[in-house]
């Protein structure tokens, strides 16, 4: 049988609005076929069968191409993309990825659990006698932040100044508003030329942390310039700051919403600890999706994609298939059909290097929590989650008591 066309496919917009259910959107879509194209001709991936097959083949990858659709030729933002490891491939992500892989392995992150806990539970106990708590960024947000700092050697004070470099850095990740572009430019190099004053200190100052070995055994071996050396760095504050700040406050809303499971939660949070952080990485993912481009031409659902196809691997859709999940849009915190591998962190060769860690984040803020304020309660409104390429939760108030 011959490959049926791509112009035969539904059409499927993104421009999902905040009063509009996306879930919704997405399984009805999944209905009528399990692809679709969007205005831009993307090849809009929907069920968790392509996330698997797309990621695990190098065949299909993306380097700069979505800087190049909004008109960005050159400049900081361009130069960054060229460097940073996730828009890397081949055996240049190979070579890069090996040494930060294993500093993140799951081994080594399970011993971070008891600084997550301390962390959690000291900013729990700043805040145990407050009617009114910003809970996303006064407790949520620090998790994360202050263990990636020790991690790398950052100073903690750097915090508050890092956290707008991140969120400018976060933005330009998907499409952005043009207007925009010369603050993020000013970012990426004011971020570029502090993670710079980071490594020169280390070099002349080795400390013993990660930052310092990092950048010994990185000038030793020779294969790292140091474009490329800030960038991982740059990456990897990014990535270890923003998106567990997220994951952390919408699990811990949508087990509010849902007095039944925060109950049996709190009755044993070290027993459902595991399983309600990654029904909530499931539930709302934070990553909306990877683009890839075809090398070659290939042949998916009997649809022929040539060369040069951009793909978006839609993250939320794959998360609530139904070919991998029973009653995928049922929130079960005991729910035992997981993949072993989560779709929420990627996979294949740019599978998350921060998915242990970013568990053991999420699973211990969860359950200090749950002892040390299990009467909390939202003292706003419900938290939601953008439609943007690294989805974010709007805002989350609380009363710890």
């Amino acid at each position: 049988m011959a490959p049926k066309l791509l112009s035969d496919l539904p059409e499927l917009s993104l421009l999902i609005g905040p009063e509009e259910d996306m879930h919704g959107v997405f399984r009805t879509a999944r209905g009528q076929s399990p692809l679709a194209r969007n205005p831009m001709g993307m090849i809009m991936a929907l069920r968790a069968r392509h996330l698997e097959a797309a990621l695990s083949d190098a065949t299909r990858q993306m380097e700069t191409e979505p800087l190049l659709m909004q008109g960005v030729t050159d400049g900081p933002l361009m130069e960054m993309r060229r460097q940073i490891l996730l828009f890397s491939n081949g055996e240049v992500h190979r070579r890069r990825r090996q040494p930060l892989a294993r500093t993140f392995a799951f081994k080594l992150m399970e011993g971070m659990r008891s600084t997550a806990r301390e962390v959690a539970e000291g900013l729990l106990e700043d805040y145990s006698k407050a009617d009114d708590v910003d809970f996303l960024n006064s407790i949520s947000a620090q998790v994360p932040q202050r263990i990636i700092a020790d991690i790398l050697g950052v100073p903690r004070e750097d915090l508050p100044y890092l956290q707008r470099l991140v969120d400018d850095a976060v933005q330009t990740l998907g499409f952005f508003d043009p207007a925009l572009r010369s603050q993020y430019e000013a970012s990426s190099l004011e971020f570029n030329a502090y993670v710079g004053k980071l490594l020169d200190d280390r070099r002349r100052n080795p400390r013993g942390d990660f930052l310092s070995e990092f950048a010994a055994a990185a000038d030793e071996a020779g294969e790292l310039s140091e474009a490329e050396m800030r960038a991982d760095i740059i990456a990897l504050i990014v990535a270890g700051s923003d998106t567990t700040k997220n994951s952390i406050a919408m699990t811990l809303a949508l087990l509010l919403d849902r007095p039944d499971q925060w109950a049996a939660f709190c009755a044993d949070p070290d027993g459902l600890k595991k399983g309600a952080a990654a029904e909530g990485l499931r539930y709302e993912p934070v990553a909306f999706g990877v683009p890839r481009m075809a090398v070659t031409e290939f042949e998916l659902d009997g649809f022929a994609v040539p060369a040069g196809a951009l793909l978006f691997l839609v993250i939320p859709s794959a998360c609530r298939d139904d070919e991998v999940y029973g009653a995928p849009d049922v929130f079960d915190i005991r729910r035992t059909d997981h993949p072993r591998w989560h779709f929420a962190f990627g996979g294949g060769a740019h599978r998350c290097l921060g998915e242990a860690l970013a568990r053991v984040e999420i699973e211990e803020t969860l359950s200090a929590v749950a002892r040390r304020a299990p009467a909390i309660r939202l003292a706003g409104p419900k938290p939601r989650m953008s439609v943007a390429a690294i989805r974010a939760v709007d805002q989350m108030r609380v009363s710890l008591r």
